[in-house]
């Protein structure tokens, strides 16, 4: 059976943020703090303003795109008292104003944030909320969550730094379940290169289905594969006797994060993406030619997976030692 977890650590290690690009997005982050600050100081008087990064790069889950172009999410919390709570666009607005000059490109002004544009391919998008007159450093522990400026839906309870305590939590000690989440990313990357139309669950969704499904083992090909088909057990109606749905581990536990995937086109792509891994991946581990089990993982992982630097040495041997059965056999034949 074909081995290929030093391969996918190699993987890995190629899709995975380097110390530079993280060096770089976090000097680019603080920059932007310092103008939001400034701008605070200078121009609100009833409003104090704090940060706490979240999603994949603070998860440490974070890839390099196909597309080259990465980002990083930095919650911007505005506390005040309750009367003082602004409009969501004025918000926005106070954001907006901000960061406008922080780079030669305009700021988008999204549904969910500001986002800051930088030259080298990157990004800092700025999600706003707002909490109640509560001491900065510890509204995390608070029962009610803060409340998101989302521009077409209002101010909604949202709380994404608890879904990384979550997440830290559900890593500890596991360093193969980071990975794993990376090579889900990588897949939907892949898949979406590959058809700009394709529309492939988030990268919160994977890694809630990634976390909950997880499947240890002491190779990554093996706990890959295995998650692949403990998700599918779990979200694909149309083979098993389930549902399909991811819900939120945290704030709002009653969504049901795979409803914006569920179109009769979009669900069955991706469940057909899904068995079709799943079966190259079975494939895979069976094999006894690591080149030949190498490609049948590139055709859903990207050119990215390293299959040249594997030679058909074991395969060759395995070969070598059927022939010299052969000719044994040959012998007490003919003897």
């Amino acid at each position: 059976m074909a081995d290929l977890h030093s391969t996918f650590i190699e993987f890995n290690d190629c899709i995975k943020l380097n110390s530079t690009e993280k060096k770089q997005l976090k000097t680019s982050r603080n920059s932007v703090r310092t103008d939001i600050r400034t701008y605070f100081n200078n121009n609100r008087d009833k409003h104090t303003v704090s940060f706490k990064g979240q999603g994949s790069y603070m998860m440490n889950t974070t890839i390099e795109p196909l597309s080259k172009e990465f980002d990083i999410d930095d919650g911007v919390y505005i506390f005040g008292k309750e009367e003082d709570k602004p409009s969501v666009q004025t918000a926005h607005n106070w954001i907006y104003d901000a960061v406008k000059n922080r780079t030669s490109s305009e700021p988008l002004d999204k549904n969910t944030c500001v986002r800051v544009i930088y030259k080298n391919d990157y990004h800092v998008d700025l999600p706003i909320y707002y909490i109640f007159d509560r001491n900065e450093d510890q509204y995390t522990f608070l029962e009610e969550p803060p409340l998101l400026a989302h521009k077409s839906k209002g101010w909604i309870e949202s709380d994404p730094y608890k879904f990384k305590i979550w997440f830290d939590e559900q890593a500890k000690d596991k360093p193969q379940l980071k990975r794993i989440v990376r090579y889900f990313k990588a897949w939907s990357n892949k898949k979406q290169q590959d058809n700009n139309s394709l529309k492939f669950p988030s990268g919160m969704i994977f890694t809630i289905l990634a976390s909950e499904n997880y499947y240890a083992d002491t190779r990554d090909d093996i706990s890959l594969l295995e998650t692949l088909k403990a998700i599918q057990k779990k979200i694909d109606n149309n083979k098993f006797f389930t549902s399909y749905s991811c819900y939120r581990p945290t704030t709002d536990t009653s969504e049901n994060l795979l409803d914006k995937y569920s179109a009769n086109t979009t669900k069955s792509n991706f469940l057909d993406a899904l068995d079709s891994f799943i079966k190259s991946g079975d494939q895979a581990i069976e094999l006894e030619s690591k080149k030949d089990a190498c490609s049948k993982w590139q055709k859903h992982l990207g050119d990215r997976f390293p299959c040249s630097n594997i030679t058909d040495d074991e395969s060759k041997s395995s070969a070598k030692k059927f022939s010299q059965v052969e000719r044994i056999l040959i012998d007490n034949r003919s003897a």
